[in-house]
């Protein structure tokens, strides 16, 4: 039997361990959309889960670079998590890090 690689079971897991606050897939993507959540779970989703299976989430949800980088750059500024690989992708890809409220 081949086992197939899902990166969101990977991050509920990541999540799971710990915090006892449930969360599912819906929350996940949220996350990674928004930036916004359970303050355990977005600094696991961002600070603990590597950069290759944040990516490959993204990919799995049709999450752009963009997207991801300005939910990252959220989650940054309200939750204060750090990760420094997702900041040189942004960098790379010459995503500046706005303000949460820039667009309001």
């Amino acid at each position: 039997m081949v086992k197939i690689f899902d990166p969101a079971a990977t991050v509920i897991s990541a999540i799971e361990n710990v915090s006892r606050v449930p969360v599912n897939r819906a929350d996940v993507k949220r996350m990674l959309l928004s930036g916004d959540g359970e303050p355990a779970h977005v600094r696991v989703l961002f600070e603990e889960v590597d950069l290759t299976t944040l990516m490959r989430l993204a990919i799995s949800f049709e999450i752009s670079d963009a997207a991801l980088a300005k939910a990252y750059f959220h989650a940054r500024e309200r939750y204060h998590v750090h990760n420094p690989d997702i900041e040189e992708i942004a960098r790379e890809l010459r995503i500046a890090a706005q303000s949460a409220h820039a667009n309001t």
